[in-house]
């Protein structure tokens, strides 16, 4: 069944009662209309979050809390051309196809000449003589202006949606000292009511207020197969759900219907707000916080923020290079320019400033690495490992990448690993779900990955080691039992992912399938 046919039972109803979700009360009669409109969650308003959601009962990881459709799709700021309509990157694309309204470039001929590029085409072409776009590779800023147009077409469209869209959070009182609001106010505002003869329909504030509503609230959606293109969603409930650095709820997009689907990633109870999370959670505090306040407008005083140790991961923290066994950690935690950082055992300190040179410092040398060395990945950790703590977000990154370079890179391919590496794939993956069930808990999209890289060299380890003759036959099989938890584990999370994702659950059903039977044949 599709999402909007899938029934949400409601766990507190109870006959000639008042329902745990909804508050009203029901007979026997009304119970199977009432458990398919029940929703496990509410609205309602905070001071600090303003609207938000919270559970009106117990939900379970992995349940769904709801489904929504975006009310608006389009390309992300400062992305590269691509087809107004699916969205393909042109850059590869060898023939093509001109819209002959507004001259704007597509994949094909039937994109341009869809229903949803109709009504932003006539805008458009009153401009069609100052759009020229013809390197595919570079960002081009009219692409700026698309999905701010799109939500402020919706007023003649669609009243209803345009009653949502304008009324969700847009901070135009922060957001008007910002580069952003410059950049916005000549590539979007501008444009739009000077180029396209918007001037008379909607004001100044009214397109800034597009473009903030979009810049606070909207998703990220990732298309399959492309690591740079990237479009955004507005998705009008999924954007009423509060940050947290920490959060416990997963959603996923579907690349192809632009559905999004949010699930419990932990055990809810009633009354817990629902969050989620706008930044990545393997990031450090400095860089997350930094983030939400240059495109969210707020300043994260969450609890993994407020907390030097962001949950016992020490993400963020620094060898002392006074002690053998110090750790550095920032005395206030959000007062990251200013805070002095301790190191515990020998009360060492250092200033904010030469904390913030280091880390600039060794960013970029990361960040220089190939995307495929693993030996200078290696290098980095070994070479920095007086520096950073075990679990620093930069090393924590270094091993995202080893636990899938391993087995993959056509040098390190798995049936070619000496034993050695594979106890070091094994290592790293493992030291990865250490942090990553702190910060990214339950049944979230880095664990069921790292849990499929997991479970290969396992398995591969087991095997050699039975066939050297240094374990039983029962041992062996105890090993192999283990290993398929693991992937078992692995496929019911990836199962919850966009099956068009890099992460697909399709290797992961077969290998499992495998496994099984030849467990039963030992």
């Amino acid at each position: 069944m599709s999402l909007e046919e899938s029934p949400i039972t409601c766990n507190g109803f109870q006959s000639n009662a008042s329902c745990d979700g909804s508050g009203e009360v029901f007979t026997n009669k009304d119970e199977a209309i009432h458990k398919m409109s029940c929703k496990p969650y509410k609205i309602v308003f905070n001071e600090k979050f303003g609207r938000c959601l919270v559970a009106t009962r117990n939900l379970k990881p992995g349940e769904i809390i709801f489904g929504e459709k975006a009310a608006i799709v389009g390309p992300k700021q400062g992305c590269r051309p691509c087809c107004l309509k699916c969205f393909t990157s042109l850059d590869n694309v060898a023939s093509l196809f001109r819209c002959p309204g507004c001259n704007f470039p597509f994949c094909q001929e039937q994109c341009a000449k869809s229903p949803e590029h109709a009504t932003e085409c006539v805008v458009l072409s009153r401009a069609r003589s100052c759009i020229s776009i013809n390197d595919m590779s570079k960002p081009h800023p009219v692409y700026q202006c698309i999905t701010p147009l799109r939500g402020i077409l919706l007023k003649t469209t669609q009243p209803k949606l345009f009653e949502e869209f304008s009324g969700l959070v847009h901070h135009n009182d922060l957001r008007r000292q910002t580069q952003m609001w410059r950049i916005y106010q000549v590539n979007v505002v501008q444009f739009l009511r000077k180029v396209c003869g918007l001037a008379n329909e909607f004001s100044e504030e009214d397109i800034h207020a597009a473009c903030g509503v979009l810049d606070v609230n909207a998703f990220e959606i990732r298309l399959p197969g492309s690591k740079r293109q990237q479009i955004l969603g507005l998705f009008p409930t999924g954007s009423m759900m509060s940050h947290r650095c920490v959060a416990n709820t997963h959603h996923v997009i579907d690349s192809n219907t632009y559905e999004m689907t949010v699930r419990a990633s932990v055990a809810i109870k009633k009354g817990e707000q629902l969050f989620t999370t706008y930044t990545l959670p393997l990031d450090g505090t400095n860089d997350r916080r930094s983030v939400l306040r240059q495109s969210k407008m707020f300043e994260c005083d969450c609890p993994r923020c407020s907390d030097p140790t962001e949950c016992l991961t020490f993400l963020s923290a620094l060898r002392c290079p006074r002690c053998p066994i110090g750790i550095m950690l920032p005395i206030q935690p959000l007062e990251e320019n200013e805070t002095q950082w301790q190191c515990s055992p020998c009360s060492h300190q250092l200033d904010a400033a030469v904390v913030t040179q280091l880390i600039d410092q060794l960013k970029d040398e990361f960040e220089n690495i190939g995307p495929k060395d693993v030996e200078k990945l290696e290098e980095f950790l070994s070479r920095h490992a007086s520096s950073l703590h075990p679990n620093h977000f930069l090393f924590t990154s270094a091993r995202q990448s080893l636990s899938q370079l391993y087995g993959r890179d056509e040098n390190y391919l798995l049936n070619t690993l000496k034993m050695e590496q594979l106890e070091r794939k094994i290592s790293i993956c493992q030291q990865l779900l250490s942090v990553a069930d702190v910060v990214e808990p339950g049944l979230t999209r880095v664990r069921g990955v790292t849990l499929y890289e997991l479970y290969a060299p396992m398995l591969l380890l087991a095997k050699r080691t039975y066939e050297a003759g240094h374990c039983t036959l029962a041992e062996f099989k105890e090993r192999i039992v283990a290993v398929e938890a693991i992937l078992s584990e692995a496929t019911q999370i990836l199962l919850l992912e966009d099956a068009a994702s890099t992460e697909g659950a399709v290797c992961a059903v077969q290998a499992l399938d495998q496994i099984r039977r030849w467990i039963a044949s030992i």
